[in-house]
This record gives C-alpha cells, sequence and structure tokens, in this order.
C-alpha cells in the first residue's frame, strides 16, 4: 500500500510539473497589444483613399479583392462618402490565389480608386471573382505588406474580411466585423443615415 502511495504521489508531482512547463511555453504569457496600438499601426498602413478628401470621419476597411462581402460592404458606403466618409482600403489576399494578383493590381495602379471601382463595379457574382485583371508577378515587398496586414486584420480578432475600424466620438476604437447593417452605419460613420436602395443589399437592413 505504501508502495502504491509513494508512485500515485511520484506520478502526480511528474504530471503537474508537465503541466506548469507546458503552460510556460503557451503564448498567452505574451502581452498582447491594445486596440489603441493596433489602430497606431494601422494608420501607417498603406490604403486605397476612396471618399471625402477633407473628411468628417474616417473609416478602415480591410478588405479582399475577391470577397463578395466586401462588395457588398463598398456598396452598402458609397452614399456616406458623398456626404462626408473618408474610406481607407486596407488590402489582404487570402480567399483564392488571384487575390494576391488582384490587390496588386489596385495598389500598383496610376489611379488607385479607379483601380477599386473597377473591382467592384465588374465583380462577378457567379464566380466570386474581383472584377480587375490580376497582375502577373507582384512585387515581393507588396506581397510581405498583404501578409502584414493580414496579421494585423488578425490580431484586431477578425479572421477575415470585411473589418471595419474606426474610432467613436469618444476616441474608443471600434471594429465591426462582417458587412454591417445598414441602421448600423449612421453610428459606424458618425454621419446622417443615407438612402441605400441596392437590392444586393436588402438582407442588411
Amino acid at each position: 500500500m505504501k508502495a502504491l502511495i509513494r508512485c500515485i504521489l511520484v506520478g502526480t508531482a511528474v504530471l503537474s510539473l508537465a503541466a506548469y512547463s507546458e503552460d510556460q511555453s503557451k503564448p498567452q504569457y505574451a502581452s498582447k497589444p491594445d486596440s489603441g496600438t493596433l489602430f497606431q499601426v494601422l494608420e501607417k498602413a498603406d490604403f486605397v483613399l476612396e471618399g471625402a478628401r477633407e473628411a468628417k470621419s474616417v473609416l478602415y476597411v480591410f478588405f479582399d479583392p475577391n470577397c463578395y462581402y466586401c462588395h457588398l460592404t463598398w456598396k452598402a458606403l458609397q452614399p456616406y462618402e458623398n456626404v462626408g466618409l473618408q474610406v481607407r482600403w486596407v488590402p489582404v489576399a487570402y480567399q483564392k490565389p488571384s487575390s494576391v494578383g488582384r490587390a496588386a493590381a489596385i495598389m500598383e495602379a496610376a489611379d488607385r480608386i479607379a483601380a477599386l471601382r473597377a473591382n467592384e463595379l465588374d465583380y462577378d457574382k457567379a464566380n466570386y471573382d474581383g472584377g480587375i485583371q490580376p497582375m502577373d508577378k507582384p512585387r515581393p515587398q507588396l506581397t510581405a505588406q498583404l501578409q502584414a496586414n493580414t496579421r494585423l486584420m488578425q490580431q484586431f480578432g477578425s479572421p477575415g474580411t470585411p473589418l471595419l475600424v474606426w474610432k467613436d466620438n469618444k476616441g474608443k476604437v471600434q471594429t465591426k466585423p462582417g458587412v454591417p447593417r445598414l441602421s448600423q452605419l449612421p453610428a459606424i460613420t458618425g454621419l446622417p443615415e443615407q438612402k441605400v436602395s441596392d437590392p444586393e443589399l436588402a438582407n442588411f437592413r
């Protein structure tokens, strides 16, 4: 019996030590950047600036050029851009092999806004493809930038696109993954509600 008790005590001690060692190696012990720090990184990202130059409010949107829900978000925000919203579209590329090439085609264009609009206006809903022709050989630096943007999006807590990021009227960083409800847009943009009549957005009222 004493031998059995000794075996149990020794086994428990070994398991406890193993669990302690495993816990010490887990990443949750590393400090996680807060939203304010992440927002500072986001402000330094390269993006497509669309909407008002003299902005009444600023909204960041992580997007993949092949993402259908990003396409819907782009449509929903157009009326708000007309009344003072500035949208900073931050590209990522993960949905399809062509995502990198399409993101590169937008970011390397002489007119990024026109390239983004072409991608959205000619969006292929049947195949979930952006409307712009992908670039054949994106620069490695741009590919690395897209990967960094993806990591930043994930640090904000979103595994995919779209992700909306903004500061509210108190200066607090807010995030909204997915297509926002049209009823949420005044609070997100800080602007009066705008009429959005696109039939594709009927399910997001």
